[in-house]
């Protein structure tokens, strides 16, 4: 059974409706000696600022009634001034219908931007599984842009044989083209990430991805983990923070690489090769996964967000609530001038659950060849990330 619903006043603006019950309340107050019939225009003023048009010509209507009895009220219906001023109460409900079309139209259209926005968004940072193989996931996507406004942050999670892999990156930019470049790595990630037998073979196959959109100068920043069930972490950095893994027994470990490594698209610049990390998980620790918009929040004296010192905060409780505890420690910290996008994933590793069973390769060095990536066919010419497989 549907609830019932008070009637809508669709022709008439309730704001607009009482300003001109107060102008006719004033009228009568003040009497015969002040004639107030031009003001009851300020009625349909009124309603335009968020009516819909038949409610602000309604309420135009409902002010020129009101303004016509009391006039006849006052004896003076017949007079010019009456007349003049019956004249503007009509002159200024047209103008006020076509501003609140014009406005709803604008709204409509920004409702509509807004809408696609946010699809696009929650496609560079799903939903991502509470668990999968051994460690517990909680994500956070905040953007400091307007909502209709694309981020460039993405991430992902996929499972695999004996533990997950995990992708983080920023693209240079925001927008549309930016959301573009980002949805090509995802899509590259999502489909090599759970066959590849090295984790070094599924950045080539996303830095292959830019590689194939020359219309596109963008880059992107990135990291690739993988996390295995007893608890080997391998870290390929492309050009981006490093994670911070959280010990359960305290103190904290920056997955620094052992060498800079180039964003993905700007392979022509160096040799391409990531910066690589490896570590050792035990049970309860937790690796933060993030963009630069978390350590570069500033507050009101151009400070950054000490991540390191308030790394304490993702350590008791829920991964989901740790991440929360942290963005509301970084909205006290943070001016809105001094924040900008940024992603966050939280994973608490959870074992040994049993013996190794690493993905093939288990994130170790595995060389290429270029007929393997489909060189042979692939249409980009002078290809740096061609030349690099030679090497």
């Amino acid at each position: 059974m549907k609830n019932p619903r008070m009637p809508a006043f669709t022709y008439l603006d309730c704001g607009g409706a009482w300003a001109v019950l107060a102008v006719a309340l004033l009228d009568l107050v003040l009497g015969e000696e002040v004639k107030l019939l031009a003001l009851y225009a300020v009625g349909p003023v009124v309603a335009s600022a968020r009516g819909r048009p038949p409610a602000v010509a309604g309420t135009g209507l409902f002010a020129a009634v009101w303004a016509t009895v009391l006039a006849y009220h006052d004896d003076v219906l017949a007079s010019p001034r009456a007349g003049v001023s019956l004249l503007a109460v009509a002159v200024v409900t047209a103008v006020a219908t076509a501003a609140a079309r014009i406005r709803q139209g604008h709204e409509s259209g920004h409702a509509v931007m807004r809408d696609v926005a946010a699809t696009a968004q929650d496609a560079l940072a799903p939903t991502v599984p509470e668990t999968a193989g051994p460690v517990h996931i909680a994500a956070s996507y905040e953007s400091a842009a307007d909502a209709a406004r694309i981020g460039g942050d993405f991430y992902e999670v996929v499972p695999v044989r004996g533990g997950v892999r995990v992708l983080m990156g920023d693209v240079q930019g925001k927008g549309l083209r930016a959301a573009g470049l980002a949805a090509a790595l995802l899509g590259a990630f999502r489909e090599y990430a759970a066959v590849s037998p090295s984790l070094e073979e599924v950045g080539v196959r996303m830095a292959c991805a830019l590689a194939r959109r020359p219309d596109d100068e963008r880059f992107a920043t990135a990291v690739l983990a993988e996390l295995t069930s007893d608890g080997r972490m391998t870290v390929l950095n492309y050009g981006h923070p490093a994670p911070l893994v959280v010990r359960a027994g305290g103190g904290v470990t920056w997955t620094e690489p052992d060498r800079p490594g180039m964003p993905l698209g700007l392979d022509a610049l160096g040799d391409g090769r990531p910066g690589r990390h490896r570590g050792l998980l035990h049970d309860g620790d937790r690796v933060l996964f993030h963009t630069d918009g978390l350590a570069e929040a500033r507050d009101e004296d151009g400070r950054f967000y000490p991540l390191g010192s308030h790394s304490g905060l993702l350590r008791d409780g829920p991964v989901g609530h740790c991440l929360a505890r942290m963005r509301e420690d970084v909205h006290r910290h943070a001016t809105p001038c001094g924040a900008d996008d940024s992603a966050l994933l939280l994973l608490e590793f959870e074992g040994p659950v049993g013996a190794s069973a690493a993905p093939r390769g288990g994130g170790s060095h595995v060389p290429l060849r270029a007929v393997e990536l489909g060189c042979d066919v692939c249409v980009v010419r002078d290809c740096p990330i061609v030349a690099r497989l030679r090497d």
